[in-house]
C-alpha cells in the first residue's frame, strides 16, 4: 500500500495501481507449431506441377464416376472447389500429400479459409493469363506464383518422415 498525505495533513492509504509481480514466473507463450513450417524448403515448380497433375486426374475420375461430365464447365468448378476445400481443411490437397507439399501463409501460420478462398479465385487469373501467373515462380526468389502473392502464401516441401498438424 502507498501512504500519502492529504492537504489537511491526514495520511491516506491507497493500493498501488499495478499489483506487485507474483512469486511464480510466467512461462513464455508457446510457439505455434505452424511457424516451424517456414524452416522447410520451398517447393519446386516440378513438385507443384506433379501435385496439380495428380489432383486433376483425381477430380476427373470422381466427376466421371459421379457422371458430372454431362454438365458443361462443371469440371472446372469442381476442381476449384476441391482445391479450396482441401487447402482449408488440410493445408494441402491429395496430390500435395502424395508429393509432400504444404501451403502456409508467408509468416508461417496455418492457412485460413479466407486465404484458401482468395488463393483459389486468384489462381484462375494465374492460369487464364496463359499460365504466366504460374510460371512466375520460376524467376521469383520466394518461388511464389501470382495467386501465392495475392493470397500471401508459400508452398513448402515437407519431408516424408515429418507430418505437420
Amino acid at each position: 500500500p502507498l501512504v500519502s498525505e492529504r492537504f489537511d495533513g491526514e495520511p491516506v492509504v491507497s493500493e498501488p495501481l499495478l499489483s506487485e509481480p507474483s512469486a511464480a514466473p510466467v512461462p513464455p507463450p508457446a510457439r505455434p507449431a505452424a511457424t516451424v513450417a517456414t524452416a522447410y524448403p520451398l517447393a519446386t515448380f516440378l513438385d507443384r506441377l506433379a501435385a496439380f497433375g495428380l489432383d486433376v486426374v483425381l477430380v476427373a475420375i470422381a466427376c466421371e464416376l459421379l457422371d458430372w461430365n454431362r454438365y458443361e464447365g462443371f469440371y472446372l468448378f469442381v476442381l476449384l472447389a476441391y482445391h479450396i476445400a482441401f487447402w482449408t481443411w488440410r493445408g494441402t490437397t491429395m496430390g500435395g500429400i502424395i508429393i509432400g507439399l504444404r501451403v502456409i501463409r508467408t509468416h508461417g501460420a496455418e492457412l485460413r479459409p479466407a486465404d484458401a478462398f482468395v488463393r483459389g479465385l486468384s489462381s484462375i487469373f494465374s492460369l487464364a493469363a496463359l499460365g504466366i501467373g504460374c510460371l512466375w515462380m520460376l524467376q521469383d526468389a520466394q518461388r511464389q506464383t501470382w495467386h501465392d502473392k495475392i493470397a500471401g502464401t508459400l508452398v513448402v516441401k515437407v519431408p516424408r518422415d515429418q507430418v505437420l498438424p
